[in-house]
């Protein structure tokens, strides 16, 4: 039976939409080691008291496994290190962050083919390294009360069912590297939920990712992410300030901007550049920004 030409049409339209949606999806194709840099820039309003720092961490990424349905991964942290700080608290608040992470310098871990967790492949060894890492440092800040008890804190999360696994979820490498990027087209919006600066809840965001050629390298694929934020109710503004010294909530109107851009290997889908930015304003006494850029080095 011949089909009618309009149906011919509708159908030949969608097979170029599947085609063309295999054609950027974008997958890895082998095993490899990449290192990168990532630098992270923040800066902060308080209420009058201002921020402004910057971290860099370097990364041995390790693609050690691809499966049907998973990819396992090794991510070495080379170095943590903030470049600029311009309070001394935050100088040793970082010292603190660096010690407990100690742990999880060496991750191995297993995602499925859209970069989602799945499961800590080398748990007993983080475990095992927390161990010696905790006794260091509460020996060498044992005068320091406080300190002591902050160790014993993430003591507990380590012990806790879980606990190790929520925080492999929340290293940067999710954050930044991932990032819904994989094993889906580019078509449809993605929902996301962002946490917010000041780590007091999340902002629901509908993503738009847009593919095209790169104009930086040769066979690579750009991809540019847009970032549309939902808007908040009462509640919801209540439960992310109500610590914030805000005596009308209804006359709180936030500004949320999200948006990234990365440049992919078309030949084996590791990323050869990437940035991200998100910026929260409440009001004109609380806002920030915080930029990451990562970058691929031999």
């Amino acid at each position: 039976m011949k089909l009618p030409e309009k149906v011919l049409g509708v159908v030949e339209m969608y097979l170029l939409i599947k085609i063309t949606a295999m054609e950027y999806t974008i997958d890895f194709k082998s095993l490899a080691t990449r290192k990168y840099l990532v630098t992270i820039k923040s800066n902060m309003n308080l209420n009058g008291f201002t921020s402004d720092n910057e971290v860099q961490i370097r990364w041995m990424l390790s693609l050690i496994e691809i499966g049907t349905q998973h990819y396992s991964f090794e991510l070495i942290t080379l170095d943590h290190s903030m470049v600029k700080a311009d309070n001394s608290g935050y100088i040793e608040i970082h010292k603190v962050v660096s010690q407990m992470q100690k742990a999880l310098n060496e991750v191995k871990f297993t995602v499925d083919r859209q970069g989602n967790f799945l499961r800590v492949d080398n748990l007993e060894q983080i475990k095992d390294r927390w161990e010696d890492v905790k006794s260091e440092a509460i020996e060498y800040n044992r005068g320091n009360t406080s300190l002591v008890e902050l160790f014993k804190i993430q003591d507990e999360t380590f012990e806790s069912k879980g606990g190790v696994e929520a925080m492999v979820k929340n290293m940067e490498f999710f954050t930044i590297y991932l990032n819904g990027l994989y094993g889906r087209d580019f078509f449809s919006r993605v929902r996301k939920n962002i946490p917010n600066l000041y780590r007091s809840g999340t902002i629901p965001f509908d993503l738009r990712y847009e593919s095209n050629a790169s104009n930086d390298y040769d066979n690579a694929i750009n991809i540019q992410i847009e970032g549309y934020p939902s808007i908040l109710d009462e509640n919801h503004i209540k439960n992310l300030y109500g610590g914030f010294p805000i005596s009308d909530f209804n006359m709180v109107k936030p500004i949320y901007v999200y948006n990234a851009n990365y440049n992919i290997d078309r030949a084996n889908g590791f990323l050869k550049d990437g940035q991200v930015r998100f910026r929260e304003v409440i009001n004109e006494k609380f806002s920030g920004e915080v930029y990451y850029k990562l970058q691929q080095y031999e």
